[in-house]
């Protein structure tokens, strides 16, 4: 990993209007590349919107005008966004330096999802100019397997870009029990970034969004909920030194994953 600085983007998709968040995510885009942050990261589903339950299945051809443009502006600034493709899959690709750079297809969808929606069948993780980067999207954050799976193979960094209606107070105590453990036990960073604002069709998006180190700390937040562009700076040397240290003063220190036996681990 190299340091890198990332913004998170909690804001308002309109569901269907992909024409109109596209222009919401290039503005910000530019925004956090002007701040000097490396890579952008929009919430679940942020270029078509969320409406599963409330409104619509709405897709977003990639070699559409609009996902091109989104695509071409990686040139200056990494960015992670969401959409549904072609085969009803939830989606999350990271573009960079014009180019996409690798997705991820939703792998535990929900309820509502899962009616409509097709699960995808693989954790990999993306390499990108910066870092290794797992994502794991919404409540996927529950299942502590998949930052595991992330972690063994190298992720220094995970994403869990969110579409949730909880309230603000609500979302946050939510991820102040379940993310340190992420960060801590897997020895990661962890960044996620929940929408905001109504889809279009009367369901509203709580906002939100947490940055933590590889110790499971705070770094960065916002609790407010509404619309919010969150930075945080990672620096490699946290990551380093739990990974390369083969001793260690305290158990703060201990690089967990290093420590398994995985031989006795069973389903």
């Amino acid at each position: 990993m190299e340091d890198m600085s990332i913004a998170l983007s909690c804001m308002r998709s309109e569901a269907g209007n992909i024409a109109g968040n596209l222009e919401s995510m290039l503005r910000r885009a530019e925004e956090a590349e002007a701040l000097g942050a490396d890579m952008i990261v929009f919430p679940e589903l942020s270029l078509t919107g969320y409406a599963v339950s409330s409104g619509g299945i709405f897709r977003a051809e990639e070699d559409s005008p609009e996902f091109r443009s989104l695509v071409a502006a990686s040139r200056g600034i990494s960015i992670c966004f969401g959409y549904v493709d072609s085969g009803l899959h939830i989606v999350q690709a990271i573009a960079e330096e014009g180019k996409i750079a690798g997705g991820y297809m939703k792998t535990h969808l929900g309820d509502a999802e899962s009616k409509r929606l097709v699960p995808g069948n693989s954790l990999g993780i993306i390499r990108t100019r910066k870092a290794a980067i797992g994502i794991q999207l919404c409540w996927e954050s529950h299942f502590p397997d998949i930052t595991r799976t992330y972690a063994s193979e190298g992720a220094d960094l995970v994403l869990m870009p969110t579409a949730s209606g909880l309230s603000p107070a609500r979302r946050m105590d939510i991820w102040n029990r379940i993310l340190p453990a992420r960060a801590y036990d897997n020895s990661v960073y962890v960044a996620a970034v929940n929408a905001s604002g109504d889809n279009g069709f009367g369901v509203g998006f709580g906002g939100c969004a947490m940055v933590l180190d590889p110790l499971g700390k705070v770094i960065s937040q916002d609790a407010a909920g509404g619309d919010a562009l969150v930075f945080a700076d990672l620096p490699s040397e946290p990551l380093e030194k739990i990974r390369e240290g083969d001793g260690y003063a305290t158990m703060k220190g201990v690089h967990y994953l290093a420590k398994r036996r995985p031989e006795l681990y069973r389903e």
